[in-house]
């Protein structure tokens, strides 16, 4: 009997543990997961600082001043970004200064450049109105001591960013698990082969290993194999030095079907051997010395789907995100979808905004075997077990195929 989706998620996901830590580069941090929670050592912005280019002044000189009621006030400093004020700031004086710059002492205020006139060394401020809202004061962003970033966080740009802020040239990221990927099949031939009839090329592979990579993972092509369990056997051995093993083909109950008869040789403790979802029903999940292996579909658009839904939350997992899953929103078919549902399906789907709804649309090919709809998919519609026919308006769950 196929394994119900949840029940099959939560085997899996309960058998993996984050993988080891290690020390990499800023440079090299991006969409990794961090592995420590980032205390501040230091106040940001380290100073009171200018935010553009003007005078700091005293902001009360500058009060209720116009264009036709201005005032003139003395430049006693001048402080460029980088540099440091020389000179304090009283009632009548002003600092010319830079985007930032450091404010100088007494100074209450920021007037902008464009809203005055240097003269010499007087500077006629025409227009003073909230000129002291233009201070960036110090720690007002981060204080000394705070937690700025928590262990398990996502490393994107602006992260990134903020780590350079902080100093932190290393971070300490979970390690990449290493997935081991095994086509199986004698009708598969290399990438870069010439068909001849009967013959395939290995498409699995590269879609399954730039899966790995979205989810963070890091890919080892093993290659293809014929089907025949010795030689798909010691494909296995050779790649258990992997974190994931993950084979195509050969996990339903055909003639050359051999993925569990594999198991079984290599003592692989069979998890399950169905799940009941379509497309990728088809579906074998096995363990052994703490290792996942993990027989999808041959079909591609099954495989992708299976991956999706099962493998993908486990890889999450192990390199240390806190989420596991794509985002999910309720949207409006706009166009019917005209097959009834036994097992839980997932349908590739294009969806956009519209006005205040998310309209979805199921694509056109959506055999096991077809790939065309993956290529344009931004979504999956989830559509419940036994459901009938659904027309267009209906409401529908849709997953974003996007990252978090």
């Amino acid at each position: 009997m196929a394994e119900k989706l949840e029940v099959a998620q939560e085997k899996l996901l309960n058998l993996v543990q984050l993988m080891p830590t290690e020390m990499v580069e800023l440079s090299e941090s991006w969409r990794r997961v961090l592995a420590e929670t980032i205390v501040s050592n230091m106040d940001f912005p380290p100073f009171d600082r200018s935010p553009l280019d003007g005078y700091a002044i005293v902001a009360k000189d500058v009060e209720g001043t116009v264009p036709d009621k201005s005032i003139i006030l003395r430049q006693v400093d001048y402080v460029p970004a980088g540099d440091v004020p020389h000179h304090n700031i009283t009632s009548g004086t002003a600092c010319r200064i830079m985007t930032g710059a450091p404010l100088p002492p007494g100074a209450t205020g920021v007037v902008r450049i464009e809203d005055t006139i240097a003269d010499g060394d007087k500077i006629i401020v025409l227009d003073g109105h909230g000129a002291e809202k233009n201070i960036c004061f110090q720690g007002e962003e981060i204080s000394s001591a705070e937690e700025v970033i928590s262990a398990g966080t996502a490393i994107n740009a602006g992260v990134i960013g903020m780590l350079a802020v902080l100093g932190k040239a290393q971070v300490c990221v979970f390690r990449k698990p290493r997935v081991a990927i095994i086509a199986t099949g004698s009708e598969i031939i290399p990438v870069d082969s010439q068909l001849t009839p009967g013959k395939i090329r290995n498409s699995n592979s590269y879609m399954l290993s730039a899966q790995v990579a979205d989810a963070g993972a890091k890919t080892i092509l093993m290659g293809n194999v014929l089907d025949n369990v010795d030689e798909i056997a010691l494909m296995l051995e050779n790649a258990s030095t992997c974190d994931v093993v993950i084979t195509t083909g050969g996990a339903s109950i055909g003639d050359h079907d051999l993925i569990g008869e594999v198991y079984e040789r290599l003592g692989i403790t069979l998890l399950f051997d169905r799940v009941s979802i379509k497309p990728g029903m088809s579906m074998l999940a096995g363990i052994k010395n703490g290792k996942l292996y993990l027989g999808l579909s041959g079909n591609p658009a099954a495989a992708a789907i299976s991956f999706e839904q099962l493998v993908r939350p486990i890889l999450m997992k192990m390199c240390g995100h806190k989420t596991w899953w794509r985002p999910r929103v309720r949207a409006v078919l706009a166009s019917p979808f005209n097959k009834s549902t036994g097992a839980k399906r997932f349908v590739w789907s294009r969806c956009w905004q519209k006005d205040n709804s998310i309209l979805a649309e199921p694509l056109r090919l959506q055999s096991n075997g077809m790939l065309k709809s993956a290529m344009v998919a931004n979504s999956l519609i989830v559509i419940p077990e036994n459901t009938p026919p659904l027309p267009s308006g209906s409401e529908v769950e849709v997953i974003l195929l996007i990252n978090t």
